[in-house]
């Protein structure tokens, strides 16, 4: 046989087990608000029972585990019996589809900033999902690029020769060593001085190099010859030497 309480606090019903209640010498804990309360002293007639939200049909039977000792109920000589509810509290229910909802939108929003922040990285390595993150970024006016990564851009052979006058000669080999598309990139051109200091810089294009797509696939390899005209009248420091870099502007 079982019985129905009620807590004082918080007016949520239980079920509780007589024998239960003799070895707590009738106190208990409030599974909902964790009031301690006199389970004996709050028990339920039979007429409340029935317009209560937990009937005998609908509570669920409290196991009969022994009694959990509580420091609190020290001075009452008793042991503490910890109830839980015989249905979930309304106020709490919704407390808690709130917060839960609330983290799932959370979840969605940074799932979102972290594929517009790494759109260009996901379709690198995952191109079937191009037309996916296409849609995405459509009603946020963002666009999908090829990736950067300068430090999978090499250049494999380089040469620098004058031809006549202030005209020079420019080869050079770009290759992609990585296994996923980049975007092509830009070259600096940078002419040296006897102690290795810039004397003049220029920066080609891909465009300007002859490159016809803007995005290198991956172990692609680029071979350029672009002559270059080198306007040397406004410096008076000696070109003995160049460098070239692959970089993105």
């Amino acid at each position: 046989m079982s019985l129905i309480t009620r807590c004082p606090v918080c007016q949520t019903h239980f079920r509780v087990v007589p024998d239960q209640l003799r070895i707590s010498e009738g106190w208990a804990r409030c599974g909902s608000c964790d009031a301690i309360f006199d389970a004996s002293v709050h028990l339920v007639t039979d007429t409340m029972q029935s317009d209560s939200p937990a009937s005998h049909d609908t509570a669920p039977e409290l196991p009969t585990a022994d009694p959990v000792f509580n420091p609190s109920a020290e001075a009452a000589g008793a042991s503490l019996l910890t109830i839980e509810p015989a249905t979930t509290h309304p106020k709490r229910a919704v407390r808690h589809f709130v917060l839960i909802a609330l983290i799932l939108t959370l979840l969605l929003i940074l799932s979102a900033q972290v594929l517009l922040h790494e759109r260009d990285r996901i379709v690198a390595w995952q191109p079937s999902l191009r037309p996916w993150l296409s849609a995405l970024c459509q009603p946020l006016k963002c666009q999908l690029s090829p990736l950067r990564r300068k430090e999978w851009i090499t250049i494999d052979r380089a040469s620098f020769s004058k031809i006549v006058g202030n005209s020079y000669r420019l080869n050079l080999t770009v290759r992609n060593t990585s296994s996923v598309p980049l975007e092509a990139p830009a070259i600096e051109l940078t002419l040296t001085d006897t102690s290795d200091q810039p004397v003049l810089r220029r920066v080609l294009l891909p465009t300007e190099l002859e490159y016809k797509s803007d995005t290198m696939e991956a172990g692609a390899e680029w071979s350029a010859s672009l002559v270059v005209n080198v306007d040397l009248a406004n410096t008076t420091q000696q070109t003995v030497g160049y460098r070239v870099y692959a970089f993105y502007p």
